[in-house]
């Protein structure tokens, strides 16, 4: 039980970091394609949503956590170095 918590205040920290701080780049990154940013950010963050659920769904029925958690944990590291590179690349 203490492990879905320490989980769950992870999971919900990172994507308030993480979300706050992408939708504040796509704003400023250029302020003449505004809108186009904020809207194909949107797009990205529901369809990635929806996709992820769909692709979850059968492992989580089969209760498959371990492999559901361990494909997370790896694809964090892409993530995370793909977000850091470009954050360096395009500093508002």
């Amino acid at each position: 039980m203490a492990a879905l918590v320490v989980c769950t205040l992870l999971l919900g920290g990172g994507w308030s970091f993480v979300h706050s701080t992408i939708q504040s780049w796509a704003t400023g990154l250029s302020p003449a394609a505004r809108a186009t940013g904020v809207a194909m950010f949107g797009l990205a963050l529901y369809v990635g949503s929806a996709l992820a659920s769909a692709l979850a769904a059968g492992p989580a029925e089969h209760q498959a956590y371990g492999g559901l958690f361990l494909t997370a944990a790896i694809l964090t590291i892409p993530l995370t170095i793909a977000a850091a590179v470009g954050r360096a690349r395009y500093r508002c």
